[in-house]
C-alpha cells in the first residue's frame, strides 16, 4: 500500500490551497509523518512542499483527481483528521507536525504519553459537568471512569445568525440528541444513540432489537493523555470545529472552515457545559447573501447546551388522537398486546404539586419564563400578559401560578441559549417565519427540558411591505399546497430527498398574522372619516397589540406541548364572535389555530380584533396534559380517558396541520378562516374589500409618497378575497372528519358528508363572487396609479413589471378555485358520497358540478344578445376569456382522461364539452354581430372541443 502525495498552490491570504498534481505512489518518496493532513495554507512563495496522505479509498482518490481537473479546492471534514493514527498528541502539546509518534518504552507496553503539564500549560480550566480546559484554538476533555456509559442531551441551536432562511439568532437546530462516550483500547468513541426502539431488557424482544438496530459513531478521538484528575483527556476540537450540525445543508456551495472558525465561549455548569462556536461556511463567493458582507465567508455562532439526561422521578404521559400534543414516539417491541407496538407519550413539563393532598397547589419547581433584553419596552407589559393568560389553564388542572415570567436583566450573564433558562426573543431578519415557539425534550420519555420563542420584529413594524408581487406558489402556499394525490406524493418525496423545502412544518402563525395586518391596516383606513387620522392611528395600535399578544399566547401554547387546532375558529358564529358577553371566554376554541383579524362592515357591531384569552380547548387539552390522578398506571389510564372522551362537546374538535393540506377534506380544519360558516366569513370578507378598493390609492399613498404602496394595499386585499372564497370552495365535495372515539359523549360520526345544500350554497357563491361576469371588475384609472417599488438594492423586492399585471393577478386565484373544484380527488370524494348517501336521499353530484360550472362560465354563449360589440366593449371581456379559456384546459383534461379522475366524471366532461360546441355553433350561425375578439375567442374554443372529442373517442378505453 503506497502513499500519495498532494502539491498545494494558491494565494496565501486565502487559507486554501489547490491542488495541482498527485503524484503516483511509486514515485514518491516516504515523508516524515504519514499522518493525513488535508489541505493546508500555502506559504508567502504561493508553493508547498508536497504532503503526504495515507492509503486513499476509491471515493476519496476521485474527490482528489475531480478536483485537479475542476481546478478548485476542497475541504474534508475535520473527523477524518481526528480519526487518523499517529503523531496526534505530539501536535496536541504544540510540537512540529513532522515529529514521529512515540513508541512504546513502558513495561507494560504501553506508549509513553506527554505530561498533562505541557499538553495543558497555560490552558484555562473550565470546572462543570464535564471537566474543560481551553488552550488557544483547542478545547480538551477530561473523562473520568463515571462519564463513560452516561447518556448526554445533545441540544444545538443558533446563536448569532445571519437574518435569513432558518440561520437566525435563537433558532433551535436540531433533533434532541442524546450522546454517550465509549472507551475503546485507546480512544474514545463519541456515539450518538438510536432512541427510537427499544424492548425490556433481558428479554428475546431486547436481543432482536440489539441486531435490528444501531447506534451511530460519530466520532473517535486518541486519548492524548491522562488528565490532572486521573481522567482520558481528548481533543474535542474537531467534534465541534466541523459542520457537525450539518448547517451546510442550509447553505448549499458553502462547507465549513476550520481554520476561519473560533471559539466564541467556553463555560462550564455543575449540570452543564454550553459551548459556542463562530463557525465559519466558505464559499466561492459567486452566490450572494444580502445579509451578509462578503459570502466567502459566512459565520454562524452555533451554541451547542450538554447535560446529562436527567433523573427527576418524571412519569410519562400518555397520548390520544383526540387530544392534540406534541409527541414522543419509541417502537416498543415488548408491547405484545399492542398491534403497532407504538409507545407514544405527550410533550410536557415536569409539574408536581407542592401539596399533593390539595386540590390546587403552586408547584414544586415553576415554568419560568425570561424576556429577553432585546424586547422593546413597548411590548414587554403585552408579552407579559400573553404568558400568564395560560395560568387560567392550569388553575383547572390544579396548579396556582404554574408560570412565571421574569425580566433579563441587562447585566445578565447567562446566554439564552442555555438548556437552564427559557427566554422570549425578539429578532429582526428575514426569516421565512415571523415567531416560533420551539422547545427540547427528553426523547425518551417526552419531558420538555427547555424552550424558547422567538418574535421577529417585521410582523408588526413591517408589515405593510408584504405583498409587492402576487404568484401562483404564493396562492398555492397559502391554500394548503398541492390539491392532488400524485402532487403531493411527489413534493413529501422532495422534501423527504432534500430537493424541497416544506414551509408548512414550522409554525407559521405571526406570517400569517403579518400579512393580516396590512390587510387590517387597508381596511381600517377605508373605513375611517376624512381627517380621523388620530383614531386611525388609535385602532391600528389596539390591534396591533391584541395581534401581538395572541400570538404569544400561540407560542407560549407550542412551548407547552400544544400542537395546532385548526378547528377551533370554527367554535362560534361572527356574531357572537362580535359580542362581549359570548366572547369573554375566547373568541376561538383554542389560541393555537391560525385566527383573521375580526373585522367586520361598518354597519355592524365590532368587538375585539384578537381574541383577549386562552379557549375551552386549551384548558381542556392542559388539563390533560398535566392534571394529577391517583390509583397506579391503570387508575391515570381510566381518568385521561374520561377527559379525552369529553372531545364531542362544543369547542373541543381538534384538527391539526395535516389535517389542513390542500388534499384534506373537511373545510372546518382552514387557515386563516373564522367563524361557524366559510359563507359568512367570506360575505363579510367580499364587503369589506369592496369597501376599501375605491379610493385605495388616495388612502393608502400620502402627498410625497410613492404610489408603490397603493399597489401592496391592493394585492393584500385581493390575496385575502381569494383565502376567503378558498374556504367557501372546500364546502363542495367536503367530508367533517371527526377524532371521536366510539361512545364519547355528544361525539359525531367519525365521517359526515357536508350537507348537499351546504355545497349548493357554497357553488352559488362562487358562481357571482370568482367566476361570475361582474366578479373582479375594479375601477380602470387606480391600475395606473399602482407602480410597483421603484428601488433596486439588496433587501427590495424588484418586480418584473412596473405596471400592474392584472389578467395574472385575477385568473391565479380562479384558476386555483377551480383547481380545487376539478381535482382529480375533489370529482372522486363527490364520485365516491354519491354511494355513501342514501338513493332516496339528494346529493351532489359529479354531473352536477361539471354542468354548473360550465354553464356560469361560459354564461354569455346562452346570454349574448343583439347589440352593439366592439373589440373596446366586447361580447365577452378579457378577463373571462381568460377564465374559459383556463376552464375549458381542465375540462378537457378531465374529458381525455389525463387526470387521474373516475371515468363517469370523463363521460360526464365528455358530453358537457359536445353540448357546449353546440351551443357556441348556435351563437356562431346566429345574427349577433360579435367583436373580433369574441368572434375569435369562441371559434377557438370550438375548435379546441371539436380536437379533444376526437382525441377522446380514438382513445381505447377498457
Amino acid at each position: 500500500m503506497g502513499y500519495i502525495y498532494v502539491v498545494h498552490c494558491g494565494p496565501p491570504a486565502t487559507g486554501f490551497s489547490h491542488i495541482v498534481a498527485i503524484i503516483p505512489p511509486q514515485r514518491a518518496q516516504r515523508g516524515p509523518s504519514n499522518r493525513f493532513i488535508g489541505l493546508i495554507p500555502t506559504s508567502s512563495k504561493g508553493i508547498t512542499a508536497m504532503q503526504p496522505f495515507p492509503p486513499l479509498s476509491v471515493p476519496r482518490l476521485f474527490l482528489l483527481i475531480l478536483a485537479i481537473l475542476l481546478g478548485t479546492s476542497i475541504s474534508l471534514a475535520a473527523q477524518e483528521a481526528a480519526d487518523t493514527e499517529s503523531a496526534k498528541a505530539a501536535d496536541q502539546a504544540g510540537k512540529a507536525e513532522s515529529k514521529p509518534a512515540a513508541k512504546p518504552s513502558n513495561a507494560a507496553g504501553q506508549p509513553d504519553r506527554i505530561p498533562h503539564e505541557k499538553v495543558l500549560k497555560d490552558a484555562q480550566a473550565i470546572q462543570g459537568l464535564i471537566k474543560l480546559y481551553r488552550k488557544n484554538s483547542k478545547v480538551f476533555g477530561e473523562l473520568s471512569s463515571s462519564d463513560y456509559g452516561k447518556e448526554y442531551i445533545v441540544l444545538i441551536s443558533i446563536a448569532r445568525g445571519i437574518g435569513r432562511g432558518w440561520l437566525v439568532g435563537g433558532m433551535s437546530w436540531n433533533d434532541d440528541w442524546v450522546w454517550t462516550f465509549r472507551k475503546v483500547d485507546d480512544r474514545v468513541h463519541i456515539i450518538r444513540k438510536n432512541v427510537r426502539f427499544r424492548a425490556a431488557a433481558g428479554t428475546p424482544e431486547a436481543t432482536a432489537v440489539t441486531h435490528a438496530y444501531t447506534d451511530s459513531v460519530l466520532f473517535s478521538l486518541p486519548v492524548v493523555t491522562k488528565g490532572p484528575n486521573g481522567g482520558d483527556l481528548i481533543d474535542l476540537t474537531s467534534v465541534f470545529m466541523s459542520d457537525l450540525p450539518q448547517i451546510s445543508h442550509a447553505l448549499p456551495g458553502f462547507t465549513f472552515s476550520q481554520v476561519k472558525s473560533s471559539w466564541a465561549s467556553v463555560k462550564g455548569f455543575e449540570q452543564n457545559i454550553e459551548l459556542q462556536v463562530a463557525a465559519t461556511y466558505s464559499s466561492s463567493g459567486r452566490q450572494r447573501l444580502e445579509s451578509v458582507a462578503d459570502s466567502r465567508g459566512v459565520t454562524v455562532n452555533v451554541h451547542y447546551s450538554i447535560s446529562r439526561l436527567p433523573k427527576t422521578g418524571y412519569t410519562p404521559r400518555l397520548a390520544d388522537d383526540r387530544v392534540g400534543f406534541f409527541l414522543t414516539v419509541i417502537k416498543d417491541y415488548s408491547r405484545k398486546n399492542d398491534q403497532e407496538q407504538f409507545a407514544r407519550h405527550i410533550n410536557r413539563w415536569h409539574l408536581e404539586k407542592a401539596d399533593s393532598s390539595a386540590n390546587i397547589s403552586p408547584p414544586k419547581t415553576p415554568i419560568i419564563f425570561y424576556i429577553e433584553n432585546t424586547v422593546p419596552y413597548k411590548y414587554r407589559h403585552t408579552i407579559r400578559s400573553g404568558i400568564l393568560e395560560w395560568n387560567k389553564a392550569f388553575e383547572q388542572a390544579g396548579f396556582v401560578d404554574a408560570i412565571e415570567v421574569h425580566q433579563q436583566p441587562d447585566n445578565a450573564e447567562w446566554d439564552p441559549e442555555d438548556v437552564r433558562y427559557n427566554t422570549i426573543r425578539w429578532m429582526t431578519s428575514q426569516a421565512p417565519f415571523s415567531g416560533i415557539g420551539p422547545s427540547r425534550v427528553n426523547p425518551y420519555t417526552g419531558q420538555i427540558l427547555d424552550a424558547d420563542i422567538l418574535l421577529n420584529s417585521d410582523t408588526i413594524q413591517f408589515y405593510e411591505y408584504h405583498f409587492e408581487t402576487l404568484t401562483p406558489e404564493s396562492i398555492a402556499d397559502a391554500t394548503g399546497g398541492p390539491l392532488d394525490l400524485d402532487s403531493y406524493r411527489k413534493e413529501s418525496e422532495d422534501i423527504q430527498l432534500g430537493r424541497a423545502f416544506s414551509s408548512h412544518r414550522r409554525c407559521r402563525r405571526a406570517w400569517a398574522l403579518s400579512r393580516e395586518l396590512a390587510f387590517s391596516r387597508s381596511i381600517l383606513t377605508a373605513q375611517e372619516d376624512e381627517g380621523a387620522d388620530k383614531s386611525r392611528s388609535e385602532a391600528m395600535e389596539k390591534l396591533i397589540l391584541q395581534a401581538l399578544k395572541g400570538m404569544v399566547m400561540h407560542e407560549i401554547g407550542h412551548t407547552l406541548g400544544l400542537r395546532h387546532n385548526f378547528k377551533a375558529s370554527t367554535y362560534l358564529n361572527l356574531q357572537d364572535i362580535n359580542d362581549p358577553e359570548k366572547s369573554k371566554a375566547g373568541m376561538l376554541a383554542s389560541v393555537m389555530d391560525y385566527d383573521p383579524a375580526n373585522i367586520v362592515p361598518k354597519v355592524s357591531e365590532q368587538g375585539d380584533y384578537f381574541t383577549p384569552t386562552i379557549g375551552p380547548y386549551d384548558i381542556w387539552a392542559i388539563t390533560y396534559g398535566y392534571s394529577s390522578h391517583a390509583g397506579g398506571t391503570n387508575g391515570e389510564k381510566e381518568a385521561l380517558n374520561q377527559i379525552a372522551s369529553r372531545s364531542g362537546e362544543p369547542g373541543l374538535a381538534y384538527a391539526t396541520d395535516e389535517d389542513t393540506r390542500g388534499v384534506d377534506p373537511d373545510p372546518n380544519a382552514g387557515i386563516m378562516d373564522l367563524g361557524d360558516d366559510a359563507i359568512a366569513f367570506a360575505q363579510v370578507r367580499s364587503e369589506l374589500i369592496q369597501q376599501a378598493i375605491s379610493g385605495v390609492v388616495d388612502r393608502m399613498v400620502e402627498p410625497g409618497d410613492s404610489y408603490a404602496q397603493s399597489r401592496r394595499a391592493f394585492n393584500s386585499l385581493l390575496h385575502h378575497y381569494g383565502v376567503a372564497m378558498y374556504h367557501v370552495s372546500r364546502y363542495i365535495g367536503g367530508i367533517y372528519v371527526s377524532r371521536s372515539h366510539k361512545g364519547d359523549k355528544e361525539a359525531p360520526h367519525p365521517l359526515e358528508i357536508v350537507d348537499v345544500e351546504k355545497q349548493r350554497a357554497a357553488l352559488d357563491f362562487l358562481e357571482e363572487h370568482v367566476f361570475g361576469k361582474s366578479a373582479y371588475h375594479f375601477s380602470p384609472e387606480m391600475y395606473n396609479l399602482m407602480l410597483s417599488s421603484r428601488w433596486y438594492h439588496w433587501g427590495t423586492i424588484r418586480t418584473e413589471r412596473p405596471d400592474y399585471p392584472i389578467h395574472d393577478g385575477i385568473i391565479g386565484w380562479q384558476g386555483r378555485i377551480l383547481n380545487k373544484l376539478l381535482s382529480p380527488l375533489t370529482l372522486s370524494r363527490i364520485h365516491d358520497n354519491e354511494l355513501k348517501v342514501n338513493p332516496e336521499q339528494d346529493a351532489m353530484t359529479t354531473a352536477e358540478l361539471i354542468e354548473r360550472l360550465t354553464k356560469s362560465i361560459f354564461s354569455e354563449v346562452d346570454e349574448i344578445k343583439e347589440g352593439e360589440f366592439s373589440n373596446r366593449q366586447p361580447a365577452v371581456n378579457s378577463l373571462r376569456r381568460n377564465l374559459q379559456r383556463v376552464y375549458l384546459k381542465q375540462l378537457s383534461n378531465v374529458a381525455m382522461g389525463n387526470t387521474a379522475v373516475p371515468q363517469d366524471c370523463q363521460a360526464i366532461a365528455f358530453a358537457e364539452l359536445s353540448a357546449l360546441e353546440a351551443r357556441i355553433e348556435n351563437l356562431k350561425k346566429s345574427n349577433v354581430n360579435l367583436d373580433g375578439y369574441s368572434r375569435a375567442h369562441l371559434a377557438e374554443s370550438a375548435s379546441r372541443i371539436r380536437k379533444v372529442l376526437e382525441a377522446s373517442l380514438s382513445l381505447d378505453r377498457p
